[in-house]
């Protein structure tokens, strides 16, 4: 045997975040043998801390991660959205969705961002065909046919049929193999934080729209709600240098008293808004996934949501090719995840794009419009329907994983 043999792999993913993490998973569970890539110390940054952060989780997403087993790791952490309350500012016209209507279950899930990873992380333990390499990270990349050799920082060598980033939006690696990406700036800030609140919120979603950016009040559990607020830059950088009292009154303003008192808890963070959407998905034996590929404005909460779905259909594409014996890092297979993946995440980039001018200004015909348009949507219940499957994630072409199917 000669020395120094790269290890070698069906599958390298560089990121170990909860896509990184999410997507390894489901390789590993149907049989590839996969090497996940962290550059800090993934152990160290588990701490059950609470640091104010929540991802909504749609309902199709919710049926990949049941399915594959890893629901039940944070389930009891989880709190459904049973309804969604969308208002243009304080206009007395709205737009109601309530799962009742469609029969089929929550619209989706909230789920703190800790108890996620720390789900995930325990899941890529239990997998005997996962190889966690952290902290560390991909220096060089060079293939040969069949093949593509990686050099670690460490100096550990190894090799793989397919190299993936799931690094998110500034991903090292998609700039190092030359794919450019295109970005949008909104000229907006988005504050996360999680606050208390008094009065039961009953599982509902409440997104209010103003000229200076969208409000989000995102319900989780035990009378908190995950708060997306979103402010021009400079007002954003004011209401983040407040103490905490005129933090909470600046919040009181926006959230107003429907749920009694209401206090922000642990860490408030603030967000650039930007969208972006990489020119090419593949490079040879190499492909992007979630925010690596694409990152859109929160408006909607489905920017998790647009990696989770990538995930889907790539593992679908290459445990496909596996069992054919095919080439996981041929341009044949990665053109199936492009072609399933692309257009979905273009038109729904470019559709939130849209909402968000659409609903960020306070141009009065503009605002009547949107006002008088909320309101129509919820009196045609076929509409309302196909947009509440929207939300739910269960339109158009979906792989087995989103249907709550084992490939």
């Amino acid at each position: 045997m000669k020395k120094n043999k790269p290890e070698t792999y069906d599958v390298i993913i560089s990121g170990g975040g909860v896509v990184g993490m999410t997507l390894a998973v489901g390789l590993a569970q149907n049989g590839l043998n996969i090497a996940l890539i962290e550059y800090d110390d993934m152990a160290a940054s588990l701490s059950d801390e609470f640091d104010g952060r929540s991802y909504a989780i749609s309902y199709a997403p919710y049926l990949m991660m049941r399915t594959l087993g890893l629901w039940d790791k944070w389930a009891k952490n989880a709190q459904p959205i049973n309804e969604i309350h969308i208002t243009d500012g304080h206009s007395p016209l709205f737009l109601h969705f309530d799962e009742k209507d469609l029969g089929e279950g929550p619209l989706g899930q909230m789920v703190e961002v800790r108890h996620l990873r720390q789900g995930l992380f325990a899941a890529v333990q239990e997998q005997k065909n996962i190889t966690l390499i952290t902290p560390d990270h991909i220096i060089d990349v060079k293939n040969s046919p069949g093949s593509c050799a990686v050099t670690l920082n460490s100096g550990r060598k190894i090799s793989c049929a397919l190299l993936i980033s799931a690094e998110g939006r500034k991903s090292p690696l998609r700039e190092m193999m030359g794919i450019n990406i295109k970005i949008w700036d909104y000229k907006q800030v988005g504050i996360v934080t999680t606050v208390a609140h008094e009065i039961d919120h009953a599982g509902t979603a409440y997104e209010r729209f103003y000229p200076s950016g969208p409000f989000a009040i995102l319900p989780l559990q035990n009378n908190r709600a995950s708060i997306v607020w979103c402010e021009p830059p400079e007002r954003a950088k004011t209401i983040m240098t407040l103490s905490d009292a005129a933090f909470d009154a600046e919040l009181r303003k926006k959230f107003g008293d429907f749920l009694g008192e209401v206090k922000h808890l642990g860490q408030r963070w603030a967000y650039p808004l930007t969208a972006q959407l990489a020119d090419d998905y593949t490079a040879a034996r190499f492909c992007l996934i979630g925010d690596a590929a694409h990152g859109i404005h929160p408006i909607a909460g489905q920017g998790f949501n647009l990696g989770l779905r990538d995930i889907a259909v790539l593992i679908e594409t290459l445990v496909d090719a596996k069992r054919l014996g095919g080439d996981l890092g041929s341009e044949f297979t990665l053109e199936r995840y492009v072609h399933w993946r692309r257009t979905d995440n273009n038109i729904l980039a470019l559709g939130m794009d849209g909402l968000t001018r659409f609903f960020s200004n306070d141009i009065t015909p503009v605002r009547l419009v949107r006002q008088i348009g909320l309101g129509i949507v919820g009196e045609i219940p076929p509409l309302k329907r196909f947009f509440m499957r929207h939300a739910r994630g269960t339109v158009g072409k979906l792989p087995k994983l989103l249907k709550g199917e084992k490939i």
